[in-house]
């Protein structure tokens, strides 16, 4: 008789250590697809970024392009390359290469845009261009050299990455 009680002792012993094991099989399982989705996560977030970058890069090319070729203002691609500069974190050194760019967004962030622009009276709105043109007029000569020099070596991920 006794055999038979330790007989069943370790058969239950067995029993639940099988069940233990397949119970940790399953953790392991989830951890592991946890940890798969994560990375899957990351990559998706990383890509996303990097679209982001490429898609900045693409757009101060194209404004370079067309501040050259006079299809924009030279107040307004300033402003929106310097708007576009400031979501990458630039160096100091970039950022004092760029400072004409910056310096013509500064001085025109107080003049109004779209429907306050419109809302202006005609003598209000004379007065903004005239600043507009001075500020312009001052600022050609270095705003020029940066876009050429952006032209030559148009914004990438590798130029970014070199200068950064």
């Amino acid at each position: 008789m006794w055999y038979f009680v330790i007989a069943m002792m370790v058969l239950v012993v067995l029993v639940l250590s099988m069940v233990a094991w397949k119970m940790w099989q399953k953790v392991f399982a989830a951890q592991e697809a946890e940890k798969v989705a994560q990375e899957e996560g990351d990559a998706a977030h990383a890509l996303a970024a990097q679209e982001k970058i490429d898609y900045i890069f693409e757009s101060l090319n194209v404004i370079a392009s067309s501040l050259l070729d006079d299809q924009v203002r030279v107040a307004e691609g300033c402003i929106r390359m310097a708007v576009l500069m400031d979501s990458l974190p630039l160096s100091c050194e970039s950022k004092h290469y760029f400072s004409p760019v910056f310096e013509v967004y500064n001085q025109t962030r107080h003049i109004p845009t779209h429907e306050k622009w419109k809302a202006l009276d005609r003598k209000q709105q004379k007065a903004f261009e005239q600043e507009l043109f001075a500020i312009e007029k001052s600022m050609l000569e270095p705003i020029k050299e940066i876009m050429l020099a952006v032209k030559a070596k148009p914004f990438s991920m590798q130029s970014y990455i070199k200068q950064h």
